[in-house]
């Protein structure tokens, strides 16, 4: 998989609230990498993830979820999950799926066949992944990093899972990952307008990144 996107653009699709605001059928010969519920988007806006990950082992085990990342996830997508997860995952999708070992929790990894740092959220995963795969610039939608008690996601959640007590950490390990990625040549992008990385993540909106066809 090293460079295998080599040159390409990213759309990793988090589970912020933001997301919704975005017409995402733009993705459909794009590049993405999904997570968690966004085979939801996929669904709604008629496009494939190109790959989609998984790092929490809780979301394998809920029985409304782990559909979303096992049986409704599309034919076509390369899963990428946390290795820690096998003994749960859906045996049927091995051989579509590449397991990646977890290392220590801070930091940034060039090498996935090595391992990575899971900076307490799964988009750590995504965006070691987009390096990894060689992808030139790399955008990230729906990554706010506000977990209300109200919505913490884009969809409805009979017990939301909020993770506020790890938000510094995250805000720290994807800000640390857009530096080490610059010092490459490769930039990093936050889409959202209501994330809390954009003192540390330059941001862009999501729609100026697109050319009015019409």
């Amino acid at each position: 998989m090293r460079g295998a996107s080599k040159g390409r653009r990213a759309f990793i699709l988090g589970n912020g609230p933001s997301v919704n605001r975005e017409d995402l059928s733009c993705l459909a010969n794009e590049m993405t990498i999904g997570m968690n519920a966004s085979t939801l988007l996929e669904q709604r806006f008629a496009f494939v993830q190109n790959y989609y990950v998984v790092s929490d082992r809780r979301f394998l085990l809920h029985p409304t979820k782990r559909e979303w990342g096992t049986t409704q996830l599309h034919s076509e997508t390369v899963r990428v999950i946390r290795r820690d997860l096998r003994d749960v995952d859906d045996p049927s999708l091995e051989s579509r799926t590449k397991y990646v070992r977890a290392l220590k929790r801070d930091g940034y990894s060039r090498d996935l066949a090595a391992g990575y740092h899971f900076g307490c959220t799964t988009t750590m995963l995504a965006i070691q992944l987009a390096g990894y795969l060689g992808c030139k610039e790399i955008y990230l939608l729906g990554v706010d990093l506000r977990y209300s008690p109200q919505q913490p996601r884009f969809y409805s959640e009979d017990e939301p899972q909020l993770e506020d007590s790890f938000t510094s950490v995250q805000i720290w390990n994807i800000a640390n990952a857009q530096r080490i990625l610059q010092t490459t040549g490769v930039n990093l992008f936050n889409c959202s307008q209501d994330s809390l990385l954009r003192p540390y993540v330059p941001t862009v909106a999501f729609s100026s990144l697109f050319c009015d066809e019409t």
